[in-house]
């Protein structure tokens, strides 16, 4: 039976929504795949009472928990005082974390204030884990066969310290946590129900965990295996029934497989925009290496700057700026100027304004220009408001440049 483990944030902006709790999806996504099962994802405000209760409760579930927050040096960083409270025991001051804040501070040339003294106090019977990565001390507390850790809450920092002395530390505390097999297929181009159609209800014969999340032209698999001829068994099988949809089988974004793909076959990609306003170029420039395939862009969102790129006037006056026929003139015209392999054109309506019943909202032409010197051009009407319409175009544009690619 694998350990249970449950994460627990700590902070008044996660609860309110001001920020993103992106470190209980990476704490729930690597303690899973470090073998143990994550049984609750808990949260609670900057108080020492609601830490309190919320330790009482987890502590009877899980063998571990990993707290995240409430370890800055500011009045509402209570962490380590609900914790210390918690086990009744006092704080104590690690003092070679605070040389550690006394050397950051001086590269500056500033002193440390006072207040920063906080972050290096840590409950009496907890183990000190050193943050090399930014300032606020972790640790560790083991107690009646259970375990907890503390980390900041500044993600860079949590993740960076996870790696560095977390899981080395909760490998030796657990052995028995044999990290799961994990299976990860990531497909663009067909829906979710359409996948689970296509795996059809035999490929649950063999016991394992099943996760499927869609996203606006994307479907991620994340499967978690005790038996390895089971793992192979779902590789085979999904792979025989996803073939045409599968772009990689790691944890890897499609702007990242095209990039590869571009760099091994040394081709170039150039791409003009309208409706999308950059979000195409600034998709394809986030994965490392793009300057290797990626000539540049153009954001041609009136009708004079089409025109610049060498879109005829004549085709937009006859058939509309939102067309195919403009489309195809956008991908065709940006390879010609930047002399690439391929080009890709886009111009669409994202609305919430600006449609008509012959061109609604959501209507969008991608088109893209290839080596050989021919243009295909796709028409979609896609749903949802502004900042859905965009993301789902780009997504489909980066599909036809990958199955064109590949």
């Amino acid at each position: 039976m694998r350990p249970r483990a449950a994460v627990f944030s700590v902070g008044n902006e996660v609860l309110k929504g001001s920020v993103v709790n992106s470190n209980a999806a990476f704490l729930g996504r690597e303690l899973t795949a470090a073998g143990f099962e994550v049984i609750a994802h808990a949260v609670c405000t900057d108080s020492e009472e609601s830490i309190r209760f919320q330790l009482g409760d987890l502590t009877r579930r899980a063998d571990l928990i990993v707290m995240c927050g409430g370890l800055g040096p500011t009045p509402d960083d209570v962490t380590r005082e609900g914790i210390a409270a918690f086990f009744n025991v006092p704080l104590v001051f690690f003092k070679d974390q605070f040389a550690r804040i006394v050397k950051l501070y001086r590269r500056f040339g500033k002193s440390v204030p006072p207040l920063v003294r906080r972050e290096a106090l840590y409950p009496a019977n907890a183990k000190p884990l050193v943050n090399r990565f930014g300032v606020a001390l972790g640790f560790a507390v083991e107690q009646s066969g259970k375990v907890l850790v503390a980390l900041p809450g500044v993600p860079a920092e949590l993740e960076n310290m996870y790696a560095d002395v977390v899981l080395p530390f909760l490998k030796k505390r657990f052995p028995a946590a044999a990290p799961s097999r994990r299976l990860v297929v990531r497909m663009t181009g067909i829906s979710e129900p359409d996948v689970m159609e296509r795996l059809g209800k035999g490929l649950f014969e063999d016991p394992f965990d099943f996760g499927i999340y869609p996203s606006a032209g994307e479907v991620v698999l994340r499967i978690y295996s005790e038996s390895p001829g089971v793992h192979a068994r779902l590789k085979k099988r999904i792979g025989a029934r996803l073939r045409d949809f599968i772009y990689s089988w790691e944890e890897r974004p499609l702007g990242f497989v095209i990039g590869e793909l571009l760099r091994k076959k040394k081709r170039t990609l150039a791409v003009a925009e309208s409706c999308t306003g950059g979000l195409l170029a600034a998709e394809i420039v986030s994965q490392p290496g793009s300057s290797r395939f990626f000539r540049g862009g153009t954001i041609a969102y009136h009708h004079e700057i089409k025109e610049k790129l060498g879109v005829d006037p004549a085709l937009i006056t006859r058939h509309g700026e939102v067309s195919a026929a403009v489309a195809g003139a956008l991908a065709s015209s940006v390879k010609d100027r930047m002399k690439t392999s391929y080009g890709l054109g886009i111009t669409g309506i994202a609305g919430p304004s600006g449609g008509t019943p012959k061109k609604p909202v959501g209507l969008v032409y991608i088109g893209l220009a290839g080596p050989s010197g021919r243009v295909n051009v796709w028409q979609h009407h896609f749903g949802g408001d502004r900042g859905q319409v965009c993301r789902r175009t780009v997504v489909k544009a980066l599909e036809y440049l990958w199955r064109a690619v590949r």
